[in-house]
């Protein structure tokens, strides 16, 4: 479980997932590979930790559903998410609503649905207070500090965002929700995402869970929840660095050991271990999707081999060129059916659509195609299309399902 995996239908499972669809382009992901990604995350993180899906990765409601009976709880950042995870039957207290800017309109809802809210500045704790009031309910709070992100080696300099409570405003949010019927349930510490160094990764768990300790012993909270992300990077490009998982998994059991029984433990003021809990979102559906594509064309054009398909960067952002090529990489893509076929050099994969970003890969090598067969794209399940601008000239949405 500790390598980093995709989960590739075989040539005949993705025809009859083409024809279970009814047409391409299809994602189609892998129920298996799920609960793969799952167990190999939680190797990964630290000891005793819960595990929450994130579904700005991949809401689709067949993805959650799959993931529901294999995680602790859910991230969400909208209503629709939000009743995506409730009607998978996550039980309210296991979903966190977060969000750097919320509405009255959903600070009502999520108070109203019994969810847990991120609270991230002053204005948001008046909000989620003076809500609570006019509803007569009992607000669940979870303060999100501001994390700069760490820089993507340990000796590069860290950045500064937007997300969560500045230091100098933490007592003033503290005190507005201790004055308020929103009980503070836990902090949010969440220090980036895709980081491919475990040395990056685990400096930066020590240091959000050490503030964490930090905040509990100043303000003396009892807390249920302390989320401190995720951070594990998904690897898309065939550019991109392989994370080493293994190291991430041995070096989390090392602190299993009795000599650090107590890696992490509260202060007097929190009774006992910090209830953490890792939120991860790439890292669990990436590797369980695949995007099948029918080729529609092919064609040559100097020294370039043309392979056009049904499939664009309205489905597939992520391998359009404004994420993907040069030095950047390309994604992985393989020819349903095309062992034993000569081989072509300069393959340019393209979409359907009316514009020069539109390609799906550049310049690779492929087995020789015609109009009909199918490609496939591993390794695409999370920030796919939802991510995508799948209203871009109007086409047929992308199909989903799950085997």
């Amino acid at each position: 479980m500790n390598d980093e995996t995709t989960a590739v239908p075989t040539d005949a499972e993705a025809r009859l997932l083409v024809h279970r669809a009814g047409r391409t382009p299809v994602y189609a992901y892998s129920r298996s590979a799920l609960g793969d990604a799952v167990a190999r995350v939680r190797a990964a993180s630290p000891r005793g930790a819960g595990l929450y899906y994130s579904l700005k990765a991949n809401p689709y409601p067949g993805v959650v559903n799959a993931l529901a009976p294999l995680v602790d709880g859910f991230d969400v950042c909208s209503l629709a998410e939000m009743e995506t995870a409730l009607n998978a039957g996550t039980p309210p207290d296991r979903v966190l609503f977060t969000g750097p800017a919320k509405s009255r309109t959903e600070a009502a809802a999520a108070l109203a649905a019994g969810v847990a809210v991120t609270v991230e500045s002053p204005r948001q704790a008046d909000l989620f207070a003076e809500t609570a009031r006019e509803l007569g309910v009992a607000g669940h709070g979870v303060i999100r500090l501001n994390v700069p992100y760490p820089g993507r080696t340990p000796d590069a300099d860290p950045s500064p965002n937007q997300f969560g409570v500045a230091e100098e405003d933490l007592a003033e949010v503290v005190g507005t929700l201790r004055a308020s019927p929103v009980t503070i349930r836990g902090l949010q510490l969440f220090w980036g995402s895709q980081y491919s160094d475990p040395e990056v990764v685990l400096a930066a768990r020590k240091a959000v869970t050490e503030r964490a300790r930090a905040v509990v012993e100043r303000f003396g909270l009892t807390l249920d929840l302390v989320s401190i992300g995720g951070g594990i990077a998904m690897r898309w490009r065939d550019r991109d660095p392989a994370v080493d998982w293994s190291r991430l998994s041995e070096t989390e059991d090392a602190h299993r050991t009795p000599e650090t029984e107590d890696a992490h433990r509260a202060p007097e003021a929190d009774g006992g271990r910090l209830p953490l809990v890792c939120e991860y979102g790439r890292s669990l559906a990436g590797p369980a999707g695949s995007l099948l594509t029918t080729v529609l064309d092919t064609k040559t054009i100097g020294d370039r081999r043309y392979v056009l398909v049904d499939a664009g960067m309205n489905d597939l952002l992520l391998a359009s060129r404004l994420l993907s090529g040069g030095d950047r990489g390309e994604l992985r893509v393989r020819v349903v059916g095309g062992e034993g076929r000569p081989t072509v050099r300069h393959v340019h994969v393209t979409g359907p659509l009316c514009s020069q970003l539109d390609v799906l890969a550049e310049d690779i090598e492929l087995p020789e195609v015609e109009p009909g067969d199918l490609l496939l794209f591993p390794g695409v399940g999370a920030y796919g299309p939802s991510f995508s601008p799948g209203g871009f000239l109007s086409r047929d949405k992308v199909r989903e399902i799950v085997f």
